[in-house]
């Protein structure tokens, strides 16, 4: 998962997606993570640092990982135009039929 942000000016090129990882949590007291502002098409990073979710922000969060997203923004006051949800899963790929041997008998 990662969020599309507006661009933030940086050297050489604009940050323009947030990447969260590393996310430890301290069941019933908080949570605490590692943020990345990073460019495209390079997926370099241009700024990072850490937050903490305690007390309300923590609580806020719940099972919904869009709240870590939102929560950073405007913590680092960026705009957020888009939200990316993982890839989900390929599909196994299915087998192709096995034709049935044709079998020819006398007469």
């Amino acid at each position: 998962m990662f969020a599309v942000i507006e661009p933030v000016p940086s050297f050489p090129t604009p940050a323009t997606t947030l990447q969260i990882s590393n996310v430890t949590v301290f069941p019933g007291a908080s949570a605490a993570f590692v943020w990345q502002l990073l460019d495209v098409p390079n997926g370099a990073p241009r700024a990072s640092g850490n937050l903490s979710l305690d007390g309300e922000a923590y609580a806020a969060w719940g099972t919904d990982d869009d709240y870590l997203y939102t929560y950073t923004a405007q913590t680092l006051g960026l705009t957020i135009v888009e939200i990316v949800p993982d890839a989900p899963p390929a599909p196994e790929p299915t087998p192709a039929p096995v034709d049935e041997p044709v079998v020819e008998g006398g007469v």
